[in-house]
């Protein structure tokens, strides 16, 4: 048997002529066929094996242990530097932004990144990062062309999302819970992507240009991941709704639902000869005076809000030329300038008999009250001493009961131990108390250091009790921006310049943050007295993590350089190393396994990239209030790991080839395949899905069996994906009769096996009656063990 796969040549034993061997099918760049495979002579991977001829000589089965060792321990240190790269994706969003409105004290803080482009784009890209650089550096070493691990990987790893992720997350809630999809909008867009891109890759795979990819679909399958972000986005913000998409394709009938006029003669004529309501003089002049008293509110209001248009442009100008009104020199009425207008204002937050109002003039009604701040910010002078202030937080509208709410700190560009005290805590308010007060401390400036800002967050109220919807943060929480101005003369202008750009507080934070993690790592439970107290164990598994952890520690920088995008970078490099360590190592396994990598990639290497995100994912399951981190995070993922893991690479291939005056070959019978078996399954979950929360009211959760009916069925899903994508790939030759006969016996046979799961439960169910559930799976394992024993003597006869 010579080494190369395409080669197959048969000796007898009485040296009879030689059958026909089967050639290699030509191709313009596809050159895998006739190459030796990693661990054969002449063959060699990017950076493994690392031993050379001696360790080609070792056992097989020694070979075998070492290689899938290594391969488990390259994804410990995968998982590792995985949770270092999401640390600085969560950094990167969390910035907001907080803008001054006009020229008033008033400020509006919005995140930067939007959420759900967010978890499209940076968190998709950190929960599949390993699989894309795979992808990736898998056909760039090749010299761009196709290899078996980056698009069976990109498929497996979605298999493993959509089937395995799912049904943990669906079994993890507690029994009598369950979780909804909050965000139907994103779920049912990132849904449909996640189909149509398998069935795109189905079509340029197998039906538009077989056994090759054309330029074009190279470029449109990486051009769909920007379409996928901007069309989530606009069903975000509530543009693109099924409402404005029936507005733009059915236009509006003349006289139709939304007139609200007479619509018959006889309504016409009862409005055309309507009289007018007959009322004294005295309940004329009270509504007179409930209006003026309305107009008055809200004159209130506007100037409190800085919103009014004319209140607006009285301060401009005031401001600009300098004119006055009515009042002289050192009158400033309320005529006067905005300055005069928003102090004038200050009282309607600052004093509590002053109630709040909505935006008809009348209070808002609570009578356990509306907490908020006294001012809409709040300027402190810095200096060389250490100061505290004091910040009132008021409860208007309302004082029964006892109320609290929390509050905690938020930096903007002053950073937490040095230029302020971070603390958080309580504030409580008791029955009929209307004041309460939060200490800040600010530590001292240096010259020349800029002025920074940061806020005052007031969270989680209880006892009834809400926050003022016009305020900063609104109804969720209340924010109040706080500026440190730097009232130290002199300083020298390049520091001020690099404190400008660089922001020299949040590197030294960053320095101090690196010193800790690097003594982190390196300490026994990550300091001193943890590790005086240390056991064996505790010794043998800081042993073990010590190279991984020890590495990313000392060699990436925290999340708190630059708004967390060293870090990111960093980290992306660490990732793309090790997937080249991971998809060497996979290969030899495989080589020396006598696996075909296509299968490799689809189960080990699947499977060892995406149990962190099962992890990540069950404890978002449990924890979050609804299922959308759980399931649209999935759906969302899985379109972005084609568009990105399979487009990338691709585009790049193609681009590659087009100039050389060729096409970019790839091998679509066995890829198409598993991408039929993975949508077929795919869609099957979806309707499971969609079943659930129209039946028992959630995605996740619900009735006892009902969840271990749906997970096990999920389980099988995944299971007939393995089995059948690994039937074709060792049966490349298989027709289409035969593919689809294939795929039609696994229906019954997932049927089968769900009947006998039932069957089992109803079994245990009934057994708990008679001899106890411990007896029923002793019975069951004794029954199992036996059961397999005549399984091994069956396959050894087969054979």
């Amino acid at each position: 048997h010579i080494g190369w796969k395409s080669w197959h040549v048969r000796l007898s034993v009485d040296s009879s002529p030689l059958p026909l061997v089967q050639l290699p099918r030509a191709m313009a760049n596809v050159t895998e066929d006739v190459e030796p495979r990693i661990c054969e002579i002449g063959g060699s991977g990017q950076w493994l094996p690392l031993g050379g001829e001696w360790e080609r000589n070792l056992n097989t089965r020694v070979k075998m242990i070492m290689y899938m060792a290594g391969m488990i321990y390259s994804f410990l240190g995968v998982s590792i530097v995985a949770d270092v790269f999401m640390s600085a994706i969560e950094r990167v969003t969390s910035v907001q932004r907080c803008t001054r409105i006009g020229h008033t004290k008033r400020h509006t803080t919005s995140p930067v990144w939007n959420e759900t482009v967010a978890n499209l784009t940076l968190m998709a890209l950190g929960s599949s990062a390993p699989e894309i650089m795979l992808s990736l550096n898998d056909i760039v070493k090749r010299t761009f062309v196709q290899g078996k691990l980056g698009a069976s990987t990109i498929v497996g790893s979605a298999a493993f999302n959509l089937f395995v992720i799912i049904a943990v997350c669906i079994n993890a809630i507690p029994a009598g819970e369950s979780r909804q999809i909050k965000e139907t909008g994103v779920y049912g867009i990132t849904a449909i992507f996640s189909v149509f891109a398998y069935l795109w890759l189905l079509f340029i795979c197998v039906f538009n240009s077989y056994d090759e990819i054309e330029l074009w679909e190279g470029v449109a399958t990486f051009l769909y991941f920007p379409v996928l972000v901007a069309v989530s986005y606009y069903a975000d913000i509530g543009v693109l709704t099924i409402a404005n998409v029936k507005r733009a394709i059915l236009p509006r009938r003349k006289g139709g639902d939304d007139d609200d006029g007479p619509k018959t003669w006889l309504e016409q004529f009862k409005a055309d000869n309507a009289m007018d309501e007959e009322i004294d003089a005295a309940e004329v002049e009270r509504r007179k005076s409930e209006a003026a008293a309305r107009e008055a509110a809200r004159l209130a209001r506007e100037r409190e809000l800085g919103g009014g248009a004319a209140v607006a442009k009285r301060g401009c100008c005031s401001r600009l030329c300098g004119r006055r009104k009515k009042g002289g020199d050192g009158d400033l009425g309320p005529e006067g300038s905005g300055e005069a207008d928003e102090e004038e204002g200050n009282t309607y937050l600052s004093d509590p008999s002053i109630p709040l109002l909505d935006e008809e003039g009348e209070p808002l009604e609570n009578e356990y009250g509306i907490l908020t701040f006294e001012d809409h910010s709040l300027v402190v002078g810095g200096t060389t001493e250490e100061q505290e202030i004091t910040v009132k937080v008021i409860r208007k509208n309302g004082t029964e009961g006892k109320v609290t709410c929390t509050y905690r700190m938020e930096q903007l560009s002053a950073i937490p131990g040095y230029d302020f005290e971070d603390d958080e805590g309580e504030v409580q308010f008791r029955d009929g108390v209307q004041t309460a007060e939060i200490t800040l401390v600010i530590l001292p400036k240096k010259a020349g250091e800029r002025s920074d800002r940061f806020q005052l967050v007031l969270e989680e109220p209880t006892g009834g009790a809400e926050f003022n919807p016009d305020y900063d943060g609104g109804e969720d929480c209340q924010r109040l921006t706080i500026t440190i101005q730097n009232k130290i003369p002199g300083g020298l202008s390049i520091i001020r310049l690099l404190d400008r750009i660089f922001n020299l507080d949040e590197i030294r934070q960053g320095t101090s943050l690196w010193k800790d993690q690097i003594i982190e790592a390196l300490l026994v439970g990550g300091s001193k007295e943890e590790q005086d107290n240390a056991g064996f164990v505790d010794w043998m598994n800081h042993l073990l993590w010590l190279p991984w952890t020890a590495t990313f520690a000392i060699g990436t920088p925290p999340p708190a350089y630059l708004g967390g995008w060293v870090c990111f970078m960093v980290s992306l490099g660490h990732i793309a190393w090790l997937t080249i360590i991971v998809g060497d190592l996979a290969e030899l396994f495989g080589c020396v396994a006598d696996i075909d990598d296509n299968i490799t990639a689809i189960s080990f290497v699947a499977l060892g990239t995406s149990v962190p995100d099962l992890f990540a994912s069950m404890t978002a399951a449990k924890q979050d209030e609804y299922a959308d981190a759980s399931i649209v995070n999935v759906t969302g993922s899985n379109s972005v790991n084609v568009f990105l893991g399979i487009g990338l690479p691709w585009m790049m291939a193609a681009f590659y080839w087009s100039f050389e005056g060729k096409t970019f070959a790839i091998t679509s019978g066995d890829l198409g395949f598993s991408v039929v078996v993975f949508t077929v399954g795919a869609l099957v979950t979806l309707a499971v899905i969609g079943i659930r929360r129209m039946k028992f009211g959630g995605e996740l959760g619900g009735p006892v069996d009902i969840k271990a009916y749906s997970s096990f069925l999920l389980i099988l899903l995944w299971l007939s994906y393995i089995g059948l994508s690994t039937w074709k790939f060792q049966n490349p030759q298989a027709g289409m009769q035969e593919m689809a006969l294939t795929l039609g016996l696994a229906v019954p046979l997932v049927g089968t096996l769900m009947l006998i799961f039932a069957s089992i439960r109803m079994a245990l169910r009934l057994s708990k009656d008679y001899i106890g559930e411990e007896g029923f799976w002793g019975l069951f394992a004794a029954l199992g063990v036996i059961g397999a024993r005549f399984l091994v003597l069956f396959l050894f006869q087969w054979k």
